[in-house]
């Protein structure tokens, strides 16, 4: 399966990493090392299903707009990134879904790949918008944006509904 002329076919070099667009075939890796990051995590969210991963990719794939990207260092998945592009009078960049390597957090390399993105965007297309979307209770998410320069924006009022509580998304933005 090859991406369509329309499509944004992502390839950055940022040192030893590489940061390129998901292709079928890595599917089954980025479903497994999302596993592996999640079962970490204290508040263990449940496992990422094969079929849920694929409709992420094919919503991706199918649209003119959604990038969703894998970052590998030394042939190893370190890392993915989903997010669109909106065009408008202002284009306009959404990162909705970053996640790093937990061994890998903490030095820098999270900023240096946002970074690199940042500047894909505004060198390759003229875009110098860019937006996040965090729930109001992530505060080391929050504190990675803001660490990046994305400032409050604006706040949507009950967006999430988590374990029968609603908690707001809080819009970064960056420009």
């Amino acid at each position: 399966m090859s991406r369509g002329e329309f499509m944004f076919d992502i390839n950055i070099d940022l040192d030893d990493i590489s940061i390129s667009s998901i292709e079928r075939e890595d599917i089954v890796i980025i479903q497994k090392w999302i596993n592996e990051q999640n079962s970490s995590n204290i508040e263990n969210e449940k496992p990422l299903g094969l079929k849920e991963i694929y409709e992420r990719f094919l919503e991706y794939y199918v649209s003119e707009s959604e990038f969703f990207l894998k970052i590998i260092k030394d042939e190893k998945l370190i890392g993915v990134l989903k997010g669109r592009i909106e065009f408008k009078t202002n284009n306009e960049v959404w990162f909705w879904y970053f996640m790093l390597d937990d061994k890998l957090r903490e030095f820098g390399l999270g900023s240096n790949i946002i970074k690199s993105v940042k500047d894909y965007f505004m060198n390759e297309l003229g875009i110098y918008d860019f937006y996040t979307g965090v729930c109001e209770k992530d505060l080391r998410i929050l504190k990675f944006w803001n660490k990046n320069k994305f400032l409050i924006s604006r706040v949507s009022k009950g967006y999430f509904n988590i374990n029968d509580e609603e908690l707001d998304m809080i819009i970064l933005k960056n420009s």
